[in-house]
């Protein structure tokens, strides 16, 4: 009899769920390091300006351009992390069979959402690209930043998808073993 991991193809989902964490992982660590020299920026912008009355030059260019890396590149980790991107009012008062019912229902609609937001996603990308847009004082391009919700809501959907996929599993079987589904911390232990 195959164990409770290999049912329904866990053993195919854990090793996509492994795979698409590190992905994960190394975009929130990417946002990260940018958020964390955005900092410096705005300390170099302050001082520069306050001590040597001379402001840094591009310093609202570059944190426009980086705001997509640090607000969207993460945001399937925290998704994942079930962090303040899920909201489990409904699905928290079921249990068993219903609960990941409840969690079906809510995947399916944010990827229909997630879905329907990147076509459009794509095509400021690719507008931006072909007409060669750039920033007003340092006439730096900004496809780059138009490319990044673009792969933020990419790893999203395939989350979502896993996702979909765990949910599906334990649908028909409520006991088989948690796999690719967020578990959000309790109340207490999170304060």
């Amino acid at each position: 009899m195959a164990s409770r991991a290999t049912s329904m193809g866990g053993a195919a989902l854990d090793r996509l769920d492994r795979g698409l964490q590190v992905v994960e992982f190394v975009s929130a660590v990417v946002a990260g390091v940018v958020i964390f020299g955005v900092m410096w920026v705005g300390v170099a912008e302050i001082f520069l300006r306050k001590g040597f009355n001379s402001p840094l030059y591009g310093q609202l260019d570059f944190i426009e351009q980086t705001m997509a890396l640090y607000t969207l590149l993460p945001i399937s980790y925290c998704y994942r992390k079930a962090g303040h991107i899920r909201v489990d009012v409904v699905a928290g008062h079921f249990k068993g069979r219903g609960k990941w019912i409840a969690e079906l229902g809510a995947s399916i609609a944010a990827f229909a959402l997630v879905v329907a937001l990147l076509p459009g996603i794509l095509h400021f990308f690719d507008n931006a690209y072909y007409i060669g847009d750039s920033t007003i004082n340092t006439q730096w391009p900004t496809w780059p930043s138009k490319l990044v919700p673009v792969v933020g809501f990419t790893i999203l959907a395939a989350r979502i998808a896993l996702e979909l996929w765990a949910y599906v599993r334990l649908v028909v079987d409520p006991d088989a073993e948690l796999i690719a589904v967020p578990i959000p911390a309790h109340v207490v232990e999170d304060a």
